[in-house]
């Protein structure tokens, strides 16, 4: 099985998305442990910022911007 975590997001200035893939199940949940803690930083400012944190998905959406950021896990067969 191979697991896949993906990280998107959308500034002002720019946008993009990164696919890793990992064969372990650890190594993909310490990507989106430290993917989840650069998203969280980034937005630690925001105080209109809605966030939404389930084990497989993390993301904040700023209302006042409308910038946002996510990163999640898929498992691929």
């Amino acid at each position: 099985m191979t697991y896949r975590v993906t990280f998107q997001y959308y500034t002002e200035t720019e946008d993009g998305n990164d696919t890793f893939r990992f064969s372990s199940e650890q190594k993909a949940m310490d990507k989106f442990s430290e993917m989840r803690e650069i998203i969280s930083e980034q937005f630690s400012n925001s105080p209109d910022a809605e966030v939404i944190d389930e084990p497989d998905f993390f993301g904040i959406l700023d209302h006042s911007t409308g910038e946002w950021a996510k990163v999640f896990i898929t498992t691929i067969n």
